[in-house]
């Protein structure tokens, strides 16, 4: 009798841990964690999401309308009450006290949605992540109130099904689909075909993969969205379909862009029903679907876009009739005659880049369309400090007080291309959705500070202020970060130098009061050396400063060139070329900054050496190159990483500063074209060893203290 019992107690146990993620989110944070929480969940009669805490001591009460929010009311426990930090750059979690705080405190918004990702980051970022990381970033969207995840893994999976029901091949569809890191742009219909074949091992594998990632995100209460069909299509199809009207794309970037089937024809509704049978089959039934007509220059080809429009979204509404299309705003999108086709009852508009463009504002809230306030803030998963934390704080709430945009107002969002960046942006962008007023940002920065490295440390505060004044300011044209020069092809071109198309170089802060930031954060480097936050961000800080002031000595060794002044040449450019050295010794103390981490994730997805080759060049090629041949996109996801600061970037800057060297010196010589050498770099496959023995701190406290006694001195 007493082993029944026992056993029907382990049961009863095992389905209150199941049903309820909150507990095993708690327990993943930290061991023991969930018994200091009480989780309760009761329906909101104002069908709002809200959260409630109450309790302290030993147990803190979580009441809340669904497990987000009440995993959101933790996060806000933990970081309010207890000073603690969690996020993708490190975190900040101490054994909490034998009695807890006192709380008694309700949040509530009417702001339902909250989007998170973008396509561009399931290639900058995610690629190439196992389960174990996913299902960390799948809790840290609870912890920050995510409810509308994009869920592309996997998508690959579902072309590749519908084709074969289509009279195509495997090899052919292979031919169709790109490499894995290439998939956003895929799914986006910008290109197909680089960086393939996939390997069938790669279709078995992400299914798993997608299906764990689904379970957890709906376990969660979370609404995943799903790509949607709205007629993009291979290439080929003309040769399989040769009645089908195909509406040709043009290039994107120097690369072939897929045709667009027009809606109107009747193989569109035949491929659509296929594509979303073969998709509920794989991953269940979607509320959401994303993909956009025309996106970044697609041609209408003389099509109805308004009738199109309808019929995409009747296409994807047929398995389920309360689906909805979410669509982004950007470059122009979406026309107001795409919109005329569309029910807004089933249509979801999402401002991707409102921390600069107010698209929402000029366009009154979409004509009444639902919209989302959201923020893009990265660009190719580069890692230079930005934010713009003054808009982040204050949009949301514009959007929420406007007149008439408020009226369609849904929620918000955070669409960055890239992740594993600029910690501080998701923290604040996240915990709008909950803040209907205006805060003071001041104010907000100076508890972030305290609970970011678990420390009041009145040094960090000052830090953080002059951080908010520099680097993570809000500046008229500054919508990308401010590039590393040290990334940027070489060349003459001062102020128009630039890392990637599309972007600057240019500093809109003054360096100098930044400088000051990063050397009373570092004062505190004794007391938190261990602090994995305080870790990262002093390696981020000092490298941003070392980037800085290699700005400087590019524009000094260029004019020094241009005046023919070879002694000053010769000092800055040496300045110069050792800042690069400096900062890849620095960046190479620390996995997240270091390029071996990248590439052993992308190794690590396959046991056969010839297939981790091929993920390993795809993992190479989109942040150096980007493509096989010259285009505009070269160097668009460049990355101040060690090891790739030393392999990549640091030979073409050394060849062409010998070149001027060469050239003052009044020799006739070819300006070095670095392309080869790039590519090179591309097809390696040599292994990267991170500096384990040093100390990350001490080594930003190093080159801090080397330059900044020379700038002092000078």
């Amino acid at each position: 009798m007493k082993k029944h019992f026992l056993l029907l107690c382990c049961l009863l146990l095992s389905v209150v841990v199941s049903g309820n993620p909150v507990t095993g989110l708690l327990e993943r944070i930290q061991k023991g964690l969930s018994s200091r929480f009480k989780i309760e969940i009761q329906a909101s009669s104002s069908q709002t999401d809200y959260f409630e805490l109450s309790g302290g001591g030993k147990q803190v009460t979580v009441r809340a309308n669904n497990y987000v929010s009440a995993a959101f009311g933790v996060n806000w426990y933990l970081k309010y009450y207890c000073r603690t930090n969690f996020s993708f750059c490190e975190d900040q979690l101490p054994q909490l006290p034998t009695d807890l705080p006192p709380v008694n405190e309700r949040q509530a918004t009417v702001l339902a949605d909250n989007l998170y990702m973008n396509y561009c980051t399931f290639s900058y970022t995610t690629v190439f992540w196992d389960w174990e990381r996913w299902e960390r970033e799948i809790d840290l969207m609870a912890l920050n109130g995510i409810t509308m995840p994009l869920a592309m893994v996997g998508t690959e999976a579902v072309w590749r099904n519908t084709l074969l029901k289509f009279g195509y091949t495997n090899s052919e569809i292979k031919e169709f689909l790109c490499g894995p890191a290439y998939f956003g742009w895929l799914l986006m219909g910008n290109l197909e075909e680089i960086g393939g074949p996939l390997p069938d091992e790669w279709f078995t594998n992400q299914i798993a993969l997608q299906k764990k990632i689904l379970a957890r995100m709906r376990a969660y209460g979370m609404k995943p969205v799903f790509q949607g069909f709205f007629g993009m299509v291979p290439s080929s199809l003309k040769e399989k379909f040769p009645e089908a009207h195909l509406v040709e794309q043009g290039l994107w970037n120097s690369l072939q862009r897929p045709p667009v089937l027009d809606p109107t024809d009747p193989l569109f509704e035949r491929m659509a029903k296929v594509w979303y049978a073969e998709y509920e089959k794989l991953y269940g039934q979607a509320e959401a679907f994303g993909g956009d007509l025309f996106h970044e220059g697609g041609k209408t080809g003389g099509i109805d876009v308004t009738d199109a429009a309808r019929r995409v979204q009747t296409a994807m509404r047929q398995k389920n009739p309360n689906a909805v299309w979410v669509i982004q705003a950007w470059g122009g999108n979406p026309k107001a005659e795409l919109l005329a086709g569309l029910d807004k009852q089933h249509t979801l508009v999402v401002d991707l880049a409102a921390e600069f463009w107010d698209n929402w504002r000029t366009r009154k809230g979409f004509d009444g369309f639902p919209w989302l306030w959201s923020n893009i803030t990265n660009y190719g998963g580069n890692i230079g400090l930005h934010g713009r934390l003054d808009a982040i704080a204050s949009g949301p709430v514009d959007g929420q007080h406007d007149p008439i945009a408020s009226l369609s107002m849904k929620g918000i969002g955070s669409t960055p291309e890239g992740i594993e960046v600029n910690p501080v942006v998701f923290d604040l962008a996240n915990e709008m959705r909950w803040r209907s007023e205006y805060l003071d940002l001041e104010v907000w920065l100076q508890k972030y500070a305290e609970r970011r490295y678990g420390s009041p440390d009145t040094s960090l505060k000052a830090a953080w202020s002059l951080f908010h004044r520099t680097a993570y300011g809000t500046y008229a044209g500054h919508r990308r970060p401010s590039e590393s020069v040290f990334c940027a092809p070489p060349s003459l071109k001062r102020d128009k130098i630039t890392a990637s198309a599309w972007s600057q170089s240019r500093i809109f802060y003054d360096p100098e009061l930044f400088a000051q930031g990063v050397g009373l954060f570092l004062q505190s480097a004794e007391k938190l050396n261990q602090v994995p936050t305080y870790q990262y961000d002093a390696i981020d800080f000092v490298r941003q400063y070392l980037a800085d002031l290699g700005r400087e000595a590019y524009y000094k060794l260029v004019d020094a060139y241009q005046a023919k002044e070879r002694a000053a040449f010769a000092h800055w450019s040496e300045r110069f070329l050792q800042l690069i050295r400096d900062q890849n010794e620095l960046l190479s103390t620390h996995e997240r900054f270091f390029v071996g981490r990248w590439l052993a994730m992308a190794r690590s997805k396959s046991k056969q050496p010839e297939i981790q080759d091929l993920y390993e060049h795809n993992a190479r090629m989109l942040i150096g190159t980007w493509t096989e041949t010259q285009s505009p996109v070269r160097d668009y996801a460049h990355k101040e990483w060690g090891g790739m600061l030393r392999d990549y970037y640091l030979p073409r800057w050394t060849n062409y500063i010998t070149y001027l060297k060469e050239s003052l010196q009044g020799e006739t010589v070819p300006v070095p074209d670095s392309f080869s050498a790039e590519k090179a770099w591309v097809n390696a496959h040599n292994t990267y060893t991170i500096a384990s023995h040093a100390d990350p701190v001490q080594t930003a406290k190093k080159m801090y203290s080397k330059y900044r006694r020379v700038d002092e001195v000078r």
